[in-house]
């Protein structure tokens, strides 16, 4: 991947990082949950392509 491309996403990820820990417990499942959901269809995505 360019790094004209990888920089912006690194940059993106590490401002979610510091942010995503703010909050309370139930802010952080939630937040968890949708994650894990993203991820999860990323993958059925990903894998359905090949």
């Amino acid at each position: 991947m360019p790094l004209i491309f990888l920089l912006p996403v690194l940059a993106g990820g590490l401002g979610f990082g510091a942010g995503f820990w703010s909050g309370s417990g139930a802010t952080k499942l939630l937040k968890l949950g949708a994650l894990g959901g993203g991820c999860y269809m990323t993958y059925k995505v990903i894998k359905g392509a090949k």
